[in-house]
């Protein structure tokens, strides 16, 4: 039988109990009680907020627009393309692990390489990250005490060499220690450097194409990637090739141990490079197994009118090849 609101108070009344009601109207108790907590209010609320599907339908289309949004501010890619407009020989420095800020940073040598890498034609570079050692809350317990400035001012320091060093720059990569600074604060250090460099943002690495006259070299860039080796240096280079398809060059940075190796792969000759570091003295490559950083930029020179490559471990050999050539 159907029941009203008004009979159920009226049979309540009489019978004093939900089961005295239930057994008044022949129903079962537990389908009476639910049907009490569906239709029965013993609070009435005269204010309160409730939201509505369009408004959760609202909310939403409000967040997709809000990202599209973001994205238009955003200047990372994983994949560009530079045209530089040269007809002799160009050079490019993988430069990276500048580490300001820390303790054991040979800042001689990093002022002398920033001045060789500004004042040489036709040499052009790409940084490959960690360019201050930004050790903020959150990150490696003790390492701030390594630091002769904390990270705030690491950044003015970054930002002076950045603008120094601007009128050559290509492309920047985000760097481990870099990347602290999105992940502990929400600061995109690397999108503010590239708008001082007017260089590409190639976020945590991607690949970079970069026509020279009639030829087109195709760079694959990152602050690091898997499958290292302790006994094979250019595997996670080798290995980024197999993965994701070959390049000319594959460049890493990351372990303070500079190379640059050619080798035939996928056949063609390729060049495998990683950048040295300018911080030689740290407690955690001591502790490790008495590791010592080994500064280095590696500078591969590329031919304008012929696919042709020469690769260069050290700054000023590859410097002083890239000048007699373009003599």
């Amino acid at each position: 039988m159907s029941l009203t609101v008004k009979e159920y108070n009226k049979l309540l009344k009489e019978h004093k109990t939900v089961a005295g009601v239930a057994r008044a109207t022949g129903r079962n108790e537990r389908s009476l009680r639910r049907w009490i907590k569906n239709n029965i209010k013993k609070v009435d609320f005269k204010d309160k907020r409730e939201c509505s599907e369009n408004d959760i339908d609202a909310f939403y289309i409000a967040m997709m627009a809000m990202q599209k949004a973001q994205q238009q501010l955003s200047t990372k890619q994983v994949k560009a393309t530079i045209t530089i407009d040269e007809d002799k020989p160009i050079g490019v420095a993988w430069w990276s692990d500048w580490h300001e800020g820390a303790v054991g940073v040979d800042y001689d040598l990093l002022e002398r390489d920033s001045q060789l890498i500004r004042n040489t034609e036709g040499l052009y570079w790409i940084g490959g990250g960690d360019y201050k050692d930004n050790y903020i809350t959150g990150t490696h317990a003790g390492a701030n005490f390594e630091q002769i400035i904390q990270p705030g001012m690491q950044d003015i320091a970054v930002k002076r060499r950045m603008q120094m060093m601007a009128d050559n720059c290509l492309a920047l990569v985000l760097g481990c220690h870099d990347s602290w600074s999105k992940k502990q604060a929400d600061i995109d250090f690397i999108d503010e450097m590239c708008k001082t460099t007017d260089a590409i943002n190639l976020w945590h690495g991607g690949d970079l194409f970069i026509n020279l006259g009639s030829q087109q070299y195709h760079w694959k860039c990152r602050h690091k990637y898997p499958f290292k080796s302790s006994l094979n240096v250019e595997n996670a280079m080798r290995r980024i090739m197999e993965i994701q398809g070959p390049c000319d060059i594959a460049a890493e940075a990351h372990l303070h141990n500079p190379y640059c190796m050619e080798r035939h792969l996928m056949g063609e000759y390729r060049y495998f490079i990683r950048s040295g570091s300018y911080k030689v003295w740290d407690e955690h490559g001591q502790k490790l197994a008495g590791y010592k950083g080994k500064p280095g930029v590696p500078v591969i020179i590329m031919y304008p009118n012929e696919h042709k490559l020469l690769g260069f471990r050290d700054l000023e050999k590859g410097i002083e090849v890239l000048n007699a050539l373009r003599s």
